[in-house]
């Protein structure tokens, strides 16, 4: 895949300069590292149980938790922004239950950004979580996101040490 862009207009006076950001070295090629994060089979090992992922500009990044309430707790209407395989990945992202309220209908919704880079016999994966905008509901949730990435980058290099 050829890399691509979609234009996204942030509001500055709004959202506040801090960014999440996470890193983990996995003993994997920078492909496999990368399908983790676009193919639903993978994602459900260990991100969400359900995923609907249409790796393209513009196409559907929808991660579901709660599979009998698929509107709640999930990333239902989110799109990929940006895509570059196997080096970077950005979508749209949204909130869980108790922060829905604001989160989910914020314009423009909090972006992921994921890169992917070879370091020595692994692949760095740095996810960077921005958009959050200044109130304490918003502080709330990007200290949850802050430490929801952690474990989730646990559990996935938890899966691919188990798989490969």
């Amino acid at each position: 895949m050829g890399y691509s862009y979609k234009n996204i207009n942030l509001n500055t006076k709004e959202v506040s300069m801090s960014i999440i950001e996470k890193s983990i070295l996995l003993k994997v090629q920078k492909e496999l590292a990368f399908s983790y994060f676009v193919e639903p089979d993978l994602i459900t090992k260990w991100l969400c149980n359900d995923a609907i992922i249409n790796p393209t500009i513009d196409g559907a990044y929808e991660l579901f938790w709660d599979l009998e309430d698929r509107n709640h707790n999930s990333t239902i209407g989110c799109r990929i922004q940006s895509i570059d395989a196997p080096n970077h990945l950005s979508f749209d992202w949204k909130g869980p239950i108790e922060f829905e309220k604001f989160m989910n209908d914020a314009d423009p919704l909090t972006q992921v950004v994921v890169m992917f880079s070879e370091v020595g016999d692994g692949i760095k994966v740095t996810l960077l979580h921005s958009g959050w905008k200044r109130s304490d509901n918003w502080r709330k949730a990007k200290d949850y996101f802050d430490q929801a990435w952690d474990g989730a980058f646990q559990v996935l290099k938890e899966s691919i040490e188990k798989s490969y």
